[in-house]
């Protein structure tokens, strides 16, 4: 007989697995849909449109998610008045990006990437109150239909697509699952007053700050190697990013949901989940690079045994540090995560406009992050051994 304590235990862990996985799988398959039904340069051609919404959407998601998600444990009780305090002061910055957007592109581009980043911002302030309350059903029902509608129009539309159609599509489904999300959370929406309180923007910063740059860390070769190319090298490369920078996500897509009890235990039993992090995560890591590997032929992609091993290095630290960035938040020392993202992120984009300047390619764009992954490593290594990470936590 199944135990219903055990079903209730295992029942959020496997749905968080479920929901971390999603939102990676639905990208790279959509990814997969343009460049096998239509064409690679189609969908190198919308990355451009991508890279520029992901960067402008760090900005004006102002790290609210993992700011919120510590605000949420510290007081619990005024949740709604801490949301609503930092979405109101953060609502400025989505105005001033979107002012900026019809003097990069036309008017019809300008019009659909507009609601996209609307939507976007939308449905990114919620994410730590879903997460905060485990809302993984909600989280997977709402992403689910997302890709429905995407994958409905582009059925109805294959016949005439083109790269306005194809950002239509996309936008439309942003569109609507941002609304589903106002939606179920509409208490939140509530306001008493439209009074903005910038102070709150002051105190998220170190969280901004940490977004942008660890952003920027997974994302800076894709960025470097659209300064050189464009189209469809470009738009090969992005999915070959994409499938190792979910690699990298692994680790802390697993630790996230857990975020508020991992701040409340002690360092004993925090350096036990490190240590299994370390094993399990090096067997996971080898997984899912042959993973990757077999994933990216259907993408007509074929990586040498060179760029496979430098994938692997891209992923495996992750499993090694990801409790070290949180000790150190807890412990209220953002500053150093950041400096050595800043570090990674410039060594990263240095690294990968050398290599290519001397014709390595995809090699020398996954060598490059490599090496900064490395370094990231060496890094909260040398705090651990100064016992900067764990020592004195309660």
């Amino acid at each position: 007989m199944i135990n219903k304590k055990n079903i209730t235990r295992v029942l959020p862990i496997a749905l968080n697995g479920f929901r971390s996985f999603l939102s990676p799988i639905i990208s790279i398959f959509f990814s997969y849909i343009v460049v096998h039904f239509f064409s690679k340069e189609l969908w190198g051609n919308f990355v451009e449109y991508l890279l520029f919404i992901l960067i402008t959407s760090v900005i004006i998601n102002w790290g609210n998610k993992t700011y919120l998600m510590r605000l949420f444990s510290q007081n619990p009780k005024e949740i709604i008045a801490n949301w609503q305090m930092l979405f109101k002061a953060r609502f400025p910055i989505c105005l001033i990006i979107i002012l900026i957007v019809p003097f990069l592109y036309g008017i019809n581009t300008s019009i659909l990437l507009i609601i996209w980043l609307l939507s976007a911002f939308v449905q990114n302030s919620f994410l730590s109150v879903i997460f905060y309350n485990r809302d993984y059903i909600e989280f997977i029902g709402i992403e689910l239909t997302g890709f429905a509608i995407l994958l409905l129009q582009l059925y109805f539309l294959k016949t005439n697509i083109t790269l306005l159609i194809l950002l239509q599509t996309y936008v439309i489904a942003m569109l609507i699952k941002a609304v589903i999300t106002a939606l179920l959370y509409s208490k939140y929406l509530r306001f008493k007053n439209i009074k903005i309180n910038t102070k709150v923007l002051f105190l998220s910063f170190p969280f901004f700050l940490l977004g942008i740059s660890g952003f920027l860390q997974s994302k800076i070769d894709v960025y470097a190697y659209s300064l050189i190319t464009k189209g469809t090298p470009l738009g090969e490369y992005q999915i070959i990013s994409g499938f190792f920078v979910f690699s990298q996500s692994i680790a802390m897509l697993l630790i996230f949901p857990y975020v508020k009890n991992i701040y409340r235990m002690n360092s004993k039993s925090i350096l036990k989940i490190k240590k299994g992090f370390v094993i399990y995560g090096f067997l996971l890591n080898l997984l899912v690079v042959t993973f990757i590997y077999f994933s990216l032929l259907y993408f007509n992609i074929k990586l040498s045994l060179v760029q496979l091993i430098f994938g692997f290095i891209i992923g495996y630290p992750c499993y090694i540090y990801s409790l070290d960035i949180l000790m150190l938040f807890k412990k209220h020392k953002e500053s150093l995560v950041i400096k050595i993202s800043a570090i990674s992120l410039s060594i990263n984009f240095v690294l990968s406009l050398t290599l290519l300047y001397l014709g390595y390619n995809f090699t020398g764009l996954l060598a490059a992050n490599a090496i900064a992954q490395i370094f990231s490593l060496s890094c909260y290594i040398y705090l651990y051994n100064k016992k900067t990470t764990y020592i004195n936590l309660s």
